[in-house]
């Protein structure tokens, strides 16, 4: 079956989808790779996703899309509009289960979440990633982002500084 990208204002979210979100964010693998890290606790992420997606419904400035593989969440994507001056810019976030990783699924949630932020008159998204998240460059990559600056040993994970990729897509 097919990987089904859906948007999660059409969602009705079951509680095993807000663990799989949770059991997504807080997996080692994928923390390895987030700059910002909200929280490792599981239980703690699946009562943020459950509070943040009760409200999506009426949320303007938000996109979230899923993946699901047989009925089970595999990934997801979000864009969040900054605000003030800077209300036409959306930063995205992606993140998809290890288990998935290589099959082109994070590729297809970045291109769908380009296509409705163009829809919701987004004219410009941008994502920040570790310089050495290769496998995301390519993925951001693939959908049209472009690496527009370095700043240098900008993020501190595990003691050790690392360098950030800023990158970003004009819509139109």
């Amino acid at each position: 079956m097919p990987l089904r990208i859906l948007d999660g204002k059409d969602c009705v979210f079951r509680d095993e989808d807000f663990w799989m979100l949770a059991e997504i964010e807080t997996h080692p693998a994928v923390m390895r790779w987030n700059i910002q890290v909200y929280t490792s606790d599981r239980n703690e992420m699946y009562r943020a996703f459950k509070e943040s997606l009760e409200k999506l419904r009426v949320e303007k400035d938000k996109i979230f899309l899923v993946g699901k593989l047989n009925d089970k969440i595999v990934g997801f994507v979000g864009v969040q509009r900054k605000s003030g001056g800077m209300s036409h810019v959306g930063e995205v976030g992606i993140s998809v289960h290890p288990n998935y990783w290589n099959k082109g699924f994070g590729t297809r949630l970045l291109k769908a979440a380009v296509e409705k932020a163009m829809e919701d008159g987004f004219s410009r998204l941008e994502m920040e990633t570790l310089a050495s998240n290769k496998a995301m460059i390519r993925i951001a990559e693939k959908a049209g982002f472009k690496i527009e600056g370095v700043m240098k040993m900008r993020i501190k994970k595990d003691g050790k500084c690392e360098d950030e990729v800023l990158m970003g897509i004009v819509l139109h």
